[in-house]
């Protein structure tokens, strides 16, 4: 019953399948306490046996965490590819992000104000939890 063979599964399908309310599995996938292991692991196999996972899209627009960082680097593409300490530097980023099951946000921009005029954007639009700043200025803004 996934979306490439019917209807788009629903937290509710989950909910009804492992005999639980919606909010038991919200707080089964959220890592909430006040169920029991047994009750979780009944709702993460209903998950599992429908092809059902939680949006990322509908938890940030319930204000839950959003498990994005963003990384704005003001350098030309061309140049980035130069610099071997970048490259080292998001390689060691994804791999600790991805150990916490986290994505990276990357984006080059050309001066300043483009870098702080994204890095609020994706934060005001909830795209990013979080943000790696890096080639700190005086006055930075």
């Amino acid at each position: 019953m996934t979306a490439l063979h019917g209807p788009r599964v629903t937290i509710k399908d989950v909910a009804a399948r492992a005999g639980v309310s919606k909010g038991a599995v919200s707080l089964a996938f959220n890592h909430k306490p006040g169920l029991s292991e047994a009750t979780r692991d009944r709702i993460f196999r209903a998950a599992r046996e429908l092809g059902w996972a939680p949006s990322l899209t509908a938890r940030s627009l319930a204000g839950a965490r959003v498990d994005v960082v963003g990384l704005a680097i003001c350098r030309p593409a061309r140049v980035l590819g130069l610099e071997p300490f970048y490259m080292e530097f998001v390689s060691g980023v994804e791999s600790v992000l991805t150990e916490h099951s986290c994505s990276l946000l990357l984006r080059l921009v050309k001066n300043l104000d483009e870098e702080a005029g994204l890095l609020e954007s994706w934060w005001k639009g909830r795209q990013i939890g979080g943000s790696i700043l890096v080639d700190f200025r005086e006055d930075d803004p």
